[in-house]
């Protein structure tokens, strides 16, 4: 493969060394959620953010499913 010498290089497909090559075998992708939606008025998902934010490298939809999942556990034990 030639080195790039000029800023104005364009990509030559004829430089390209198959012997170089590897080939990939994708995994298969195992998607294990259920992909849902719900509504929520924009001054939640701006106090989600915030929250989520002062708690750290974490997104707001991450910090609802805790909350969900925390939310559930807890309702299942006091039931039983």
């Amino acid at each position: 493969m030639k080195k790039i010498k000029s800023k104005n290089y364009k990509y030559n497909p004829n430089e390209w060394d198959d012997s170089k090559s590897e080939k990939v075998i994708p995994e298969r992708r195992i998607i294990s959620g259920v992909s849902t939606s719900i509504r929520l008025p924009k001054e939640m998902i701006t106090k989600l953010k915030k929250v989520a934010k002062q708690k750290g490298d974490v997104g707001y939809q991450t910090l609802l499913k805790i909350w969900i999942a925390e939310r559930l556990d807890q309702e299942l034990r006091a039931k039983r």
